[in-house]
């Protein structure tokens, strides 16, 4: 069978029989020695399960080194099969080890297998005569972590070694030196675990092992390979289980089996769904995607099976949405596993492992699952190690953050390397942890010089510190971005009558408090917030006498902001009246919200427009097709005379005060004034009728004028007296002859519905106008058509026998 496994076509030659000297299939649940009598142990957790050596979750299998006697072998094969737990072995470890230990903890004496390393490949090698790495032969090939199953042999005889890789010759080395299978030691024989105490065991599923007193050909390894790795029916998953949350809520699986009748079906809890729900019976490394939902709590089993040959796959899943919250919700977070839920992506040294909610979910600390540095020993005993290069590097002159959920039994230290070269003591940043078995939050924040290293490291782990074991989650890093505190105004203005105001602060990734600090006569409340206040209420209260004019200032490390405050210390607002009720209910125009109005309008403060204010701290204002007006629902009494009094500044034109719904028989009453951008007192009076409407209003605006904007302040309106309908017309009658827009405009007040002459008479006497009404008891107006030249008028409004002589220049 021709399967592209190297450029020639292979023979297959199965290996002598009589040259397999020992054979660990793992198919009986044990770690027995199927073709020898060396049976191995299992130590700290490495179990047997489905036909497979599990060391998942840790642990080894230690062999009699000296009963395996392998410096007495001429020639030597060891072959195995292995699946990774994936992303879990990126430091230097080995599948299997034969050899010593020095009294500096390193190899010596050995031969392995190790299929990745730290230096991103696998490799199989000899070292004898001086110990250690530096007297290595050996041959490399692709690293393999990836929780797919694959075959590594390496056989060695008198004077080379070579490696093959899924039935591929990766190539053959010359021994050298005094490299030999004689000078092989005998201290230990291990499988997931290699004699250089630092190096952490291997994680992951080995399903044979084999040793062979020969030297096997390209012809032999070709056919273990296409043999495959077992005897017996087996179904063998990449995983022994499986944890999820809602930021980890897929993982790609590959299942392997051999020897079945048919094909594999696959089942799932609720929550959880599968993708193929059928697996091709015997096949290597099938795909197949496991997906949670996100939401249901899971604790089940994914179960794969063919007639009586059954495997469960333990899964559990839970929601993290409110037990991991990032720092910024803009930013990224360079952190590409925040969950850590994987070990892939990660470098290191020493154990490193996963805590899941299925291994370990006492050290979860939240969402699926969390992960270990450390193996119990002190001094060093692990490290989690993040690369920044190439594309991911990081960038010059710039601030990044750094938060990790730490559980320790005590020492660890997070680091950073390589970030200032020009800067020594800024290179090297270290910040010591030491949690005590609790789960606390650790940050860290730091900035890069101009000159980065080529290779940034972040690294969790204990160097030459007495903690042994840490757990690590919720692991977030980003570049600062500006730290900001907003406001919801940028200034606030105070006089005698309006002594409190309020303004609302947000802060945006800040590191620090919030100090809110104000100027004499000012005080706030509260004067501290935490870093992560969203819209919080500031309550700023004036004493009433002290003359301000200053900044609030509020303050987060370097962030800052300003909220101008300023005082008028004197309303110089006289009322009318002192024994009745201004029915203005804010007659300086302190608060919008006491009035209504439509089109542009608005309140002014004289911080921002001291100009557009007459006296105290605000004022109202009103531009083309605007309107400020007053509801006085309630407020209007039946045949009351009213008088209302205002500060008037209009700009372009008249503007017009008016009432309306103060009588049910009439519409509405108004006066226009016309200041010539100058502040001038302004009174408007009007009588209400017999019924007074449902919702009556007072108003300021310009509908119908010609002025382009107007202000208004200190607003007064006064229940004046009552009056009595049938009094004399011509004491009764309250009247205005004005100009406006070139036209003679005569208003005036009548008890009574009856006819109403108007006569205009020039300076000398002679009449030059007259017109005639239907007046309506109440308020009236009217435009006499007469287009007059300049000069002085004379204006008589008669009604009834009674008459009003008023003056008007025009």
């Amino acid at each position: 069978m021709f399967l592209g496994i190297s450029a020639k076509t292979m023979a297959q030659v199965a290996p002598p029989a009589e040259n397999l000297t020992h054979q660990w299939t793992f198919d009986d649940g044990t770690v027995n020695d199927s073709k020898g009598t060396l049976n191995g142990s299992l130590v700290d957790g490495a179990t047997v399960t489905n036909k497979a050596l599990n060391t998942t979750g840790g642990g080894y299998v230690n062999l009699d080194a000296s009963s395996l006697a392998i410096n007495t072998y001429s020639e030597l094969t060891v072959e195995v099969w292995f699946t990774s737990l994936a992303g879990a072995n990126s430091s230097f470890h080995m599948l299997y080890y034969f050899g010593n230990t020095n009294t500096g903890g390193g190899g010596e004496n050995y031969t392995c297998i190790t299929p990745a390393r730290g230096n991103n490949v696998s490799r199989a090698m000899i070292s004898t005569g001086t110990g250690g790495s530096g007297a290595e032969n050996g041959v490399n090939g692709p690293e393999y972590d990836d929780g797919i199953q694959h075959h590594m042999v390496a056989a060695i005889n008198a004077t080379s070694i070579t490696y093959f890789i899924d039935g591929i010759n990766m190539g053959t080395a010359d021994l050298s030196g005094t490299n030999g299978l004689a000078a092989l030691g005998t201290q230990f024989a291990y499988f997931a675990k290699g004699g250089y105490k630092a190096d952490p065991t291997w994680k992951g599923l080995i399903h044979k092992i084999s040793v062979y007193n020969k030297a096997l050909t390209d012809d032999n390894v070709a056919y273990l390979y296409m043999h495959g790795a077992e005897e017996q029916a087996v179904i063998t998953p990449s995983v022994t289980s499986l944890a999820f949350d809602s930021n980890y809520n897929a993982q790609v699986i590959t299942v392997s089996s051999a020897n079945l009748t048919g094909n594999i079906s696959v089942t799932a809890p609720a929550g959880i769904s599968v993708n193929p729900k059928t697996l091709t019976a015997n096949t290597a490394n099938s795909e197949l995607t496991v997906v949670y939902d996100g939401s249901t709590a899971v604790n089940g089993d994914i179960k794969l099976q063919n007639g009586s040959t059954t495997v469960s796959i333990p899964v559990k899943a839970v929601s993290d949405a409110n037990c991991f919250v990032p720092l910024y919700q803009d930013n990224i977070n360079l952190i590409v596993d925040p969950g850590m839920n994987t070990l892939g992506g990660y470098n290191g040294w020493g154990t490193k492992e996963l805590a899941t909610l299925n291994t370990d979910p006492s050290n979860v600390y939240c969402g699926a699952s969390s992960i270990k540095v450390g193996n119990g020993t002190s001094g060093g005993s692990g490290s989690l190690d993040l690369h920044f290069t190439g594309a991911t590097s990081l960038l010059p002159n710039t601030t990044y953050k750094i938060k990790v959920m730490a559980k320790t039994d005590g020492p660890f230290q997070l680091g950073v390397e390589r970030v200032d070269v020009n800067n020594s003591a800024n290179n090297v940043i270290l910040k010591s942890i030491n949690t005590n078995g609790e789960w606390k939050p650790i940050e860290l924040t730091f900035s890069t010089g101009a000159v980065l290293g080529s290779d940034q490291v972040i690294y969790l782990n204990d160097w030459n510190l007495s903690g042994t074991v840490g757990y690590f989650d919720n692991w977030e890093m980003y570049a600062v971005p500006d730290q900001v505190i907003t406001t919801t105004t940028t200034g606030i203005a105070f006089d005698p009558d309006l002594i409190s105001g309020t303004f609302n602060v947000t802060g945006g990734n800040l590191e620090n408090d919030i100090v809110i600090t104000a100027p004499a006569g000012i005080t706030v409340s509260p004067d501290v917030l935490p870093a992560s206040a969203a819209s919080e209420p500031i309550l700023v209260t004036y004493d009433g006498t002290t003359t301000v004019d200053g900044d609030i200032t509020i303050t987060s490390g370097t962030a800052v902001s300003k909220v101008k405050v300023k005082s008028a210390t004197n309303s110089c607002f006289s009322p009318l009246y002192t024994d009745r009720p201004n029915l203005i209910p804010d007659p300086y125009l302190n608060d919008k919200n006491s009035f209504k109005g439509w089109g542009t309008w608005s309140i002014l403060s004289a911080i921002d427009n001291p100009d557009s204010v007459y006296c105290g701290s605000h004022g109202g204002q009103i531009k083309i097709n605007g309107d400020i007006e007053v509801p006085l629902a309630g407020k209007l009494m039946p045949k009351y005379t009213y008088i209302s009094k205002a500060m008037i500044r209009t700009v372009g034109g008249p503007f017009q005060m008016g009432i309306a719904g103060h009588d049910y028989l009439l519409g509405d009453v108004t006066k226009a004034v016309d200041t010539n951008g100058e502040w001038q007192e302004f009174t408007f009076e009007f009588n209400s009728g017999d019924t007074v409407k449902a919702g009556p209003v007072i108003f300021f605006n310009n509908f119908e004028q010609t002025g382009k904007y107007a202000q208004i302040d200190n607003w007064q309106l006064f229940a004046k007296e009552a009056y009595t309908s049938g009094v004399s017309a011509v004491k009764q009658m309250t009247s205005n002859v004005y100009v406006a827009n070139g036209r003679i405009v005569a208003e005036f007040n009548l008890s009574d519905e009856s006819d109403v002459q108007l006569t205009v008479y020039n300076a000398q006497g002679a009449m030059v106008a007259k017109e005639e009404m239907a007046g309506v008891a109440g308020r009236n107006s009217k435009v006499l058509n007469a287009n007059l030249s300049s000069g002085v008028y004379i204006v008589k409004i008669a009604h009834n026998g009674g008459s009003v002589i008023k003056k008007v220049i025009k």
